[in-house]
This record gives C-alpha cells, sequence and structure tokens, in this order.
C-alpha cells in the first residue's frame, strides 16, 4: 500500500509501520465503537493524521502507545462533534434497548455481540478503558498514559465499568444456574 509519492525512507518506515499496525488498530478501534464502519473510519482518520505527522510520531517513545493515545482523543473529538449537532429520536433511543438479551449459551458469536452489545453502552472513558485493558491487553500504566489519565483513575473506571456491565447483564430465570 503506498501512502505516498516518492521513496524517502521516512516515508517507507510510515507505510511499514501503517501495514503493521492496521489490523490491530481496528481490532482496538472495533471494541471502542462497537461497529465495524465506526472502527474503519478511526482508524483511517487516526492513521491519516499519524502519517501526515510521522516525523513527530517516530520521535515517540513508544510509537504504539502515541498511535492508541490519538486514536482515543480522535474518537472523543468525533463523538463530542456528533453529539453537538445529532438529534436523537425517542425510537432511537430505546431500540437499543433489546441488546441486553441474555446471551445464548450455544451461540458464541451472539454471545460476542451480545458482550459488545453492553459494552457500546458503557460512557465513553469506561468503554475505552475496557478496550485497552482487556482487548489490547495492556496493563494499567499503558491505558493511563493512553487516555491521558492517572493509573488510579483507570482502575477506578475499569471498576465503574465492571459494575455498569454487571448491572446490564439480565439476571439469569434459575434454570441456567441448575444446569
Amino acid at each position: 500500500m503506498r501512502l505516498f509519492g516518492g521513496g524517502s525512507a521516512q516515508r517507507a518506515e510510515a507505510e511499514a509501520y501503517v501495514e503493521q499496525a492496521m489490523p490491530r488498530l481496528v481490532g482496538l478501534a472495533y471494541a471502542m465503537t462497537g461497529h465495524k464502519a465506526d472502527a474503519e473510519d478511526l482508524v483511517q482518520d487516526t492513521l491519516a493524521l499519524v502519517v501526515t505527522t510521522w516525523s513527530r510520531v517516530r520521535e515517540a517513545q513508544n510509537v504504539d502507545a502515541y498511535v492508541r493515545r490519538t486514536m482515543v482523543n480522535r474518537l472523543s473529538s468525533v463523538k463530542r462533534r456528533k453529539a453537538a449537532t445529532e438529534v436523537v429520536s425517542h425510537e432511537a433511543v430505546t431500540a437499543d434497548w433489546s441488546v441486553a438479551a441474555a446471551p445464548s449459551p450455544a451461540g458464541g458469536i451472539a454471545e460476542r455481540e451480545a458482550v459488545l452489545g453492553l459494552i457500546r453502552r458503557l460512557p465513553d472513558r469506561q468503554r475505552a478503558v475496557i478496550a485497552l485493558r482487556y482487548y489490547e491487553d495492556l496493563p494499567d500504566r499503558e491505558v493511563a498514559a493512553a487516555l491521558g489519565c492517572s493509573e488510579q483513575a483507570v482502575r477506578s473506571a475499569a471498576h465503574a465499568a465492571l459494575n455498569n456491565l454487571r448491572q446490564l447483564v439480565p439476571e439469569t430465570d434459575g434454570e441456567e444456574a441448575q444446569r
């Protein structure tokens, strides 16, 4: 994939990074957004910014951490702009209420979609912490660096997210507990 004209070493380095990081970043973006198209847009926007500022990015102590932080910031920025201009109908708000249906014990895909649906209902910061902590398997120190907050704030957000998820998961009817 050629991102630039010409053949400088810096351009080749940026292209190599994009090739290597793209699949992982799309997965992380999907975990943060919950929608494939939104994830692809987020990664494309992030990498476009990273590539155009590669001379600065490559000087970062940890390029992956820099790119993750950029992606989290882009997502927050997009959500703020969208929230400021979007008018939400009652139907749009209540349509997602059925997402919390109990996952099928037999269907891994249905179960995954149910979990992602629940994660989508978390506030942005909590969703980002869950994605970075459990999808990217980052330690709290790196999650904190990506989000620009303290490790304690990461632990607090993770705790709150897990509590929120527990409240969103429907209660079992007793039959499943007996199996």
